[in-house]
């Protein structure tokens, strides 16, 4: 996903600040698309899951959050 670099600021720009909720800390580590320099954006998990296209297909990946013991 291609964003429009108008309108973010310069944390988000440079992926230290989370693309939609401009939060810093953790700092986000989903990236989410890229500018049009090809630079990466990334996302913290909550606004990544709300970001993130639907899965098409009937398969379905693992939330986040899950452990394996």
């Amino acid at each position: 996903m291609t964003f429009d670099p108008e309108g973010l600021s310069r944390t988000q720009c440079e992926g230290d600040a989370c693309v939609a909720c401009h939060k810093k800390w953790p700092r986000p580590r989903i990236r989410i698309g890229r500018l049009p320099d090809n630079r990466a954006l990334f996302a913290c998990p909550e606004c990544a899951d709300a970001l993130l296209p639907e899965s098409q297909t009937n398969v379905h990946p693992f939330p986040r959050r899950v452990a394996f013991f």
